[in-house]
């Protein structure tokens, strides 16, 4: 698995459509991740996929995710449910450090493979 690191941002690199709050009671649910009321986590499933991630947000909304880690699709795919909620598909991801913006199922594809 190849490591990443990306800011995860709502449509048109908005705020996510849910709170800090669901977000941290989504996230608390997810067996073996650790939430620290600050919004900073880390999901330790084994050695070989582990998460790391903290919540930023304003004006009752998540602005941004900054993540990194490294994982398979499902787990990846879990944690972005976790966070946004019903709004999870229309997610953008800013690769870091190049910056690059792509929509979430461009990013999963360009790291994980071909989706099903």
């Amino acid at each position: 698995m190849q490591p990443f690191h990306v800011y995860l941002y709502g449509p048109s690199q908005g705020p996510i459509a849910t709170s800090f709050e669901d977000a941290a009671d989504r996230l608390e649910q997810e067996p073996r991740l650790h939430f620290e009321p600050d919004g900073s986590f880390v999901w330790s499933l084994d050695a070989k996929e582990q998460i790391y991630g903290m919540l930023y947000d304003a004006q009752q909304q998540l602005q941004y995710v900054d993540l990194q880690g490294h994982c398979r699709l499902e787990i990846w795919q879990r944690l972005i449910v976790a966070i946004a909620g019903e709004s999870a598909d229309k997610c953008e991801v800013m690769v870091i450090p190049s910056r690059e913006l792509k929509d979430l199922q461009a990013f999963e594809r360009s790291k994980w493979g071909p989706l099903d």
